[in-house]
């Protein structure tokens, strides 16, 4: 005769039941707070239309034109003031993010630029400590007008990943324009983010865009775009390329010439002699990129045909990122990329270039 299986007691068998019922409320409610959590952080975008007006400001003190037949214009991306390391290396005390725009704002006044595009400068966050860093330029750079857009706008950005001290927490960055004359209009559009990339992730990704603001110089409209296209999917840069054109040629069919495209474009030109197995970036492989071969189908002049005019990294520079392009009415009298001061104040190395206003 076969002996039954022994039983728990029926106590023991209400416990256990209890445990499992708890530790299931327990996992449920872990869920349910981290898709709270994931939903919050990655949401906080006041404005996220594809075609948006950006926003202007004034600096009653600062330095104004309204006639000009010159005209020097910088592009520079300031790393919101961390200097050349690279993200994970923070976070930065507020002195050092102060410092780090003190000395971005004396390459600027050094440079004597009419008119600056600026990338990467955060407009309130918590990685730099709430400065608003546009204004803190167009008045620390002296100059009378801003224009800036926002491309990255999160409640919470848990990254880098780890340790959570490092995380960047709440996020308002984008793209700013500071100029002597007056900006009459300024549009954000947005690009897209890069489809290969998880869609969790895109939730917390930046939208990258183009600032298409309207100057007014000598009683004439001047349109200028302020650039900063993809880094890390070179598909989705190319992209931006191609958009970047399409916008250009359809918004100054009309400009005779008085345009402007500058910023940060993350690809060297074609003619390259290095364009893999970087020292800083060993991953970073632009073989087949052609991003500024599109934007050259645009067709206006390059102020650095030269290759090998390198601007990043800042330290140790080996390849060009930031580029400044004009229209036929102007020419160019010089462009040169500026050594790094001590520092440096950002990963990247400023394009100055001066033009010649032709006449109309």
């Amino acid at each position: 005769m076969t002996e039954a299986a022994p039983t728990l007691p029926r106590r023991a068998r209400s416990l256990t039941r209890r445990i499992v019922r708890v530790a299931l409320w327990a996992v449920l409610g872990l869920v349910v707070t981290f898709a709270i959590f994931f939903f919050w952080a990655s949401g906080g975008d006041s404005d996220d239309r594809l075609v948006a007006p950006g926003v202007l400001g004034e600096n009653p003190k600062g330095t104004k034109k309204t006639e000009a037949r010159e005209l020097k214009v910088l592009t520079f991306n300031i790393a919101y003031g961390r200097g050349p390391a690279g993200d994970a290396s923070g976070p930065w005390a507020e002195s050092e993010i102060r410092q780090g725009l003190d000395g971005i704002a004396a390459q600027i006044r050094d440079s004597d630029a009419d008119l600056v595009f600026m990338q990467e400068v955060d407009l309130g966050a918590s990685r730099s400590h709430d400065i608003d860093e546009g204004r803190f330029l167009l008045e620390a750079t002296g100059l009378g007008y801003s224009s800036c857009v926002v491309t990255w706008e999160k409640n919470y950005v848990p990254f880098p990943y780890w340790p959570p001290s490092k995380h960047y927490g709440a996020m308002k960055s984008g793209q700013c324009i500071l100029s002597r004359f007056p900006i009459m209009a300024s549009t954000r559009h947005r690009l897209p983010q890069p489809e290969a990339n998880a869609w969790w992730r895109n939730r917390f990704y930046l939208n990258r865009a183009i600032d298409h603001a309207q100057l007014d110089i000598g009683g004439r409209p001047f349109d200028v775009f302020n650039v900063h296209t993809e880094a890390f999917d070179a598909d989705n840069r190319m992209e931006h390329a191609r958009l970047l054109v399409k916008l250009v040629g359809e918004t100054t069919k009309n400009s005779a010439g008085r345009v402007l495209v500058a910023g940060d474009f993350n690809a060297p030109p074609p003619e390259a002699s290095q364009k893999k197995g970087f020292v800083d970036e060993p991953e970073t492989d632009f073989s087949r990129d052609e991003t500024i071969a599109i934007v050259r189908t645009a067709g206006l002049a390059e102020v650095l045909p030269d290759p090998a005019a390198f601007t990043f990294p800042a330290d140790a520079p080996s390849r060009r990122l930031d580029y400044i392009w004009f229209g036929s009415a102007l020419e160019r009298t010089d462009a040169k990329v500026l050594a790094a001061p001590p520092g440096p104040w950002s990963d990247h190395l400023p394009v100055l270039a001066r033009f010649t206003l032709k006449a109309p």
